[in-house]
Formats: structure tokens, C-alpha cells, sequence
């Protein structure tokens, strides 16, 4: 019973923020959580999360855009957009293993939730105050 309410409340969160020995837990209503536990620990009990950064792991059913940002004289930052309208960044060593991915990851969540009117983000900014 213990691991339905685990698997229930991974559904909610959007996104895990590490801070040395502890973990933020950022759920989709906004509620934060702060548990005594490092972000590997934290990523091996929610197997599904994509550890992004040094700092996050993101639920991969809550991206639903890849940013890229160019810079000058510098590599583009890469950013990951979530439905809560967070806007995460992508750790430059983790930007070629992880790009694909995200990539097919967005495709998945736009195309499942164009219903929900997610599906570009121009309508996703023009909702936010």
C-alpha cells in the first residue's frame, strides 16, 4: 500500500530542487516540500524523473517545451519549460545525452494534451498575468 500512495504522489510533483543533503519537492499546485534526503536518493525512489541539472530532476510528464537561448560568444542555454509555467535550465553536460530525449518527450506531452489547449506556447504566455 505503501508504494500506491509513492506512485500517487509522484503523479503531483513537477519537479525535485537539491540543496546539498536535502530535496525541495515542487508540486503542481505550487506547494513546496522540504525533505531531509540528497536529489540521488531522491531520483532513485522516482525512477521515471530525468535528472536535468546538478540542482533538478523534472517529472517528464510536465515538460512541455525545450528553450534554447543563444548567447553571445558563449554555448546556448538550454531550458526546460513544465506545465506549471517553471522554466528550468539543462546542465551543459547533460545537453547532448539529453536533448533527443526531451525532444521526444515534448512531442508526447503536446500531442496528449492538445485537449487541454497546451499545445504551443504561445498560448501557454498569453494566459500568464
Amino acid at each position: 500500500m505503501n508504494h500506491r500512495l509513492t506512485f500517487s504522489f509522484a503523479l503531483q510533483i513537477a519537479y525535485l530542487e537539491g540543496d546539498g543533503n536535502y530535496t525541495r519537492t515542487h508540486n503542481l499546485s505550487g506547494y513546496t516540500c522540504l525533505r531531509r534526503s540528497t536529489l540521488a536518493y531522491s531520483t532513485e525512489r522516482y525512477p521515471s524523473f530525468v535528472r536535468i541539472h546538478k540542482q533538478y530532476a523534472v517529472n517528464p510528464d510536465r515538460i512541455i517545451a525545450v528553450v534554447c537561448q543563444t548567447r553571445a560568444r558563449k554555448r546556448p542555454s538550454i531550458e526546460v519549460v513544465l506545465s506549471t509555467r517553471q522554466r528550468l535550465p539543462v546542465s551543459e553536460r547533460r545537453v547532448e545525452e539529453l536533448l533527443p530525449m526531451l525532444q521526444q518527450i515534448v512531442r508526447r506531452n503536446v500531442a496528449f494534451n492538445r485537449d487541454n489547449k497546451l499545445n504551443s506556447l504561445s498560448n501557454l504566455w498569453a494566459e500568464s498575468p
